[in-house]
């Protein structure tokens, strides 16, 4: 599998990656999730997250309660994912996401789905593509590539925000 396409090519491609992230995060109520964001982190490691997402071992939890969060975290994931490649694709390069871009991302929501939910391959595509098309509309908005834009230059200047001042950022850019 060939993931050339997904690597940043620069600084501003991985900055424009991390502000479609936080974007995305916004644009789907999971900013509750967001620790912190950090440009000279390495890549896969410029988001970071909450210590409370990811997976509950909690004993008392039901498996349905567990199995439901898991799979909220896999819809959350991959659409952070698509944002970080949208907010490139779209708002940087002016161009759409191609299926280079998407067939790494959709084989791993496969095997993720199937290891931590047991989705079969179908259910997996219907939970990838409803993300793509969402992530799709979001990006595509005129407004959303302005705060885009915006955003990318705040943690450009500052390279490293907490998540409550990325919060406040994009909220005082009008997404909230």
């Amino acid at each position: 599998m060939d993931h050339t396409s997904l690597r940043y090519t620069d600084e501003r491609d991985k900055t424009y990656g991390l502000a479609g992230m936080a974007i995305t995060l916004v644009a789907i109520d999971g900013e509750k999730y967001l620790c912190e964001i950090n440009l000279d982190a390495d890549a896969g490691e410029g988001i970071v997250m909450t210590h409370d997402y990811g997976f509950k071992g909690n004993p008392r939890m039901s498996a349905r309660i567990i199995w439901e969060q898991t799979l909220a975290e896999l819809r959350m994931t991959t659409s952070m994912t698509l944002g970080n490649i949208a907010c490139r694709r779209y708002v940087l390069g002016h161009r759409d996401i191609d299926q280079a871009d998407i067939t790494p991302v959709r084989e791993a929501v496969r095997l993720e789905g199937l290891d931590h939910c047991g989705l079969d391959n179908d259910e997996a595509d219907r939970l990838f593509d409803s993300c793509l098309s969402y992530v799709r509309r979001v990006f595509r908005h005129s407004g959303v590539q302005e705060v885009a834009h915006t955003f990318a230059g705040h943690i450009s200047r500052r390279r490293t925000l907490s998540g409550a001042e990325a919060i406040e950022i994009l909220s005082s850019l009008g997404l909230s």
